[in-house]
């Protein structure tokens, strides 16, 4: 039986990184910064041009062949062990369309290694499907067989807040309007004033921090 590409229902090599450039800014200062499901290693490139030292992380093969095709540094390892050999080493992890393959249990273990393997005042950066958004619910995060569910806003904030983090930011943002083509523009336009924040924004993202302890006098 024939698989499944990794990226046969991803977007385009551009589009991924002119949606994954606004990442980029949050971690100046931070490096190291460890990507992990690095996938192609595009946001690797961008923290590379941002002169942040970063590193990868995937299990899938094909992805650790397209870094090393482009001279990253990665690693192919669970994101679990990988964490629980590196405490305190980073200054930011960037965690983009992973935590929806993981149930709730799971990725609180893992959130919990994430807070670990940063240092003081590290940051997280997590990504994920917006199930608030139709045509994510509706069609697109199942397209995934290996999604095991969706994490809400709410639900993906006080779970970071239950480890430790201090949430910074979040956001549910679009994607690119010129996924929906020209000709498909105008319906694209009208569904967005129709249904407001429930079409349109594709991603869910939450920016925590880790606390810096306070210098005693």
């Amino acid at each position: 039986m024939k698989a499944i590409s990794l990226y046969e229902f991803g977007g385009s090599e551009d589009l991924v990184r002119r949606i994954q450039k606004r990442f980029v800014k949050h971690f100046a200062g931070c490096g190291p910064v460890l990507d992990i499901g690095c996938g192609r290693g595009i946001f690797l490139e961008l923290l590379a041009s941002g002169g942040i030292e970063a590193v990868g992380l995937d299990h899938s093969p094909e992805s650790i062949a397209a870094c090393e095709a482009r001279g990253f540094t990665v690693y192919r390892q669970e994101a679990d062990e990988y964490l629980r050999k590196n405490p305190g080493r980073f200054g930011g992890i960037f965690c983009s369309h992973v935590i929806e393959h993981m149930g709730y249990d799971d990725a609180m273990a893992f959130l919990e290694l994430c807070h670990t393997a940063l240092r003081a005042g590290g940051k997280l950066a997590l990504v994920t499907p917006n199930p608030e958004d139709i045509t994510i619910i509706g069609e697109i995060f199942w397209l995934d067989p290996t999604h095991v569910r969706p994490y809400p806003m709410k639900l993906l904030m006080r779970m970071v807040e239950a480890v430790g983090f201090r949430v910074t930011m979040t956001d549910q943002y679009m994607g690119n309007w010129r996924m929906a083509g020209r000709r498909r523009l105008p319906g694209y336009l009208f569904r967005r004033l129709l249904l407001g924040r429930y079409f349109g924004r594709p991603n869910t993202m939450v920016l925590a921090q880790k606390a810096i302890p306070l210098k005693s006098s």
